[in-house]
């Protein structure tokens, strides 16, 4: 068990407990919003936000419910302890990409903040895909 928590000899602090997670992602056309919320029971959300007489308006795309030892398991595998502080400036010669914001509340008020422009941190492209397979019930 404790090989799931290794990557490259570096072993992962692991995620026991967490309040909200939330991810946007921004590109040209599209902009989504990720949301884990804990409570009586675990919720994934994905939005689809726009923009409508000056406002933004975010739309519920789709939600499903999961287990809490399902998303510990998918913040700890995807190391989402060391994004915090993660500053992804854009690229050079890179013209076009999407930004991301990640915000987490994890082990009892630990705060975790990522940020990026065509740039990420190990671990986003597999946290990625995972909440959108949840979400399609796969």
């Amino acid at each position: 068990m404790i090989s799931r928590f290794l990557k490259k000899g570096k072993f992962l602090r692991r995620i026991d407990s967490f309040e909200k997670i939330i991810l946007r992602i921004s590109g040209m056309r599209v902009t989504v919003e990720y949301e884990i919320l804990n409570g009586e029971a675990v919720r994934l959300s994905r939005y689809r936000i726009g923009y409508t007489d000056g406002e933004d308006v975010r739309e519920l795309e789709k939600s499903v419910s999961c287990r809490k030892e399902v998303i510990f398991e998918l913040l700890t595998s995807c190391g989402i302890v060391r994004w915090n502080g993660f500053h992804g400036k854009h690229p050079k010669n890179v013209q076009d990409g999407d930004m991301f914001r990640f915000f987490a509340v994890v082990n009892d008020g630990q705060i975790i903040c990522a940020e990026g422009s065509a740039n990420y941190p190990k671990g986003y492209g597999e946290f990625i895909h995972t909440l959108n397979q949840m979400l399609n019930g796969m």
